[in-house]
This record gives C-alpha cells, structure tokens and sequence, in this order.
C-alpha cells in the first residue's frame, strides 16, 4: 500500500473552521466512512499546522477524502508519496536497488 506524508497548514482565522473540521474528520474514521485502504497512521501538530502519515490507494483518494470531511484544511494540504526507510521495508530496498541500476546504466 502506498505511503503518503500530509502536510497540511492554516491561516490563523481558519483555526475554529479546521478544528471543526477535524471533529467531522476524526468522527468519520473510526465509523469506517472513509474508502477502503485509507488508513490514519500518525500525526505531529505544530502552529497552524500538521503532518500526518496515510496509507493509501493513491493521493487522489486521500485528497478526495479531505475535500469531504476537511474542506478548509485541504486548500492549504499537500500529499507527498513517501517510502518508509527505517525500519527498511520491502518497497525501500526495492528503490534502492532501482537507483543503483539506473545510476549504473547512466
């Protein structure tokens, strides 16, 4: 399953509309209204802001989730594909190998 890195910020006036948001959001999950894959995996909060960690189909579903659920905060949210590097996982070794081979061939 595809990994995905949120980065999602706000302007100051939209704190009240993102925390609204994030009560719709976080009540939708665990009543398992979001597609099928899409799972939750960490948060890290900072000043009008957050990082949250996805698997996930794609981006486009994870986008079409937030449009839903968290219309203020996904003007200000981007999703990045991300391969998990510590602890190694299959897919890391794999683009390892992937760079090696086209590093080679150049």
């Amino acid at each position: 399953m595809p990994l995905f890195v949120g980065v999602h910020k706000w302007k100051p006036e939209e704190e009240i509309a993102v925390v609204k948001e994030s009560v719709a959001f976080f009540t939708a999950a665990p009543e398992g209204k979001f597609p099928e894959g899409v799972e939750l995996c960490a948060t890290y909060s900072l000043a009008q802001g957050v990082y949250s960690v996805w698997n996930a189909p794609s981006k486009e579903i994870l986008e079409k989730v937030f449009g839903k659920y968290a219309p203020t905060t996904i003007k200000g949210t981007e999703f990045v594909p991300v391969v998990q590097s510590f602890p190694p996982t299959t897919g890391y070794i794999l683009s390892l190998w992937q760079a090696v081979i086209k590093m080679a061939s150049k």
